[in-house]
């Protein structure tokens, strides 16, 4: 009896917590989108002639793309 007691109550908690990941999906793709509208944005900034912060993103990106060839 305490077996069946116990299936059925992890079933209903499987069913609404354990395998519940929609939620923590959305938040991953948010996450992404945003970062790719900060580099759109330091893209932007530089593309606008702003020299301070424009410059330095325009370098490290530069430096990142370069490291990647080898």
């Amino acid at each position: 009896m305490l077996t069946k007691y116990y299936v059925s109550i992890k079933s209903k908690w499987d069913h609404y917590v354990g395998k519940n990941e929609k939620g923590a999906q959305a938040l991953e793709w948010i996450a992404l989108g945003m970062l790719v509208l900060a580099i759109m944005g330091a893209i932007a900034a530089t593309m606008e002639g702003d020299t301070s912060m424009g410059q330095a993103v325009k370098t490290q990106l530069a430096k990142m793309i370069n490291s990647l060839g080898g």
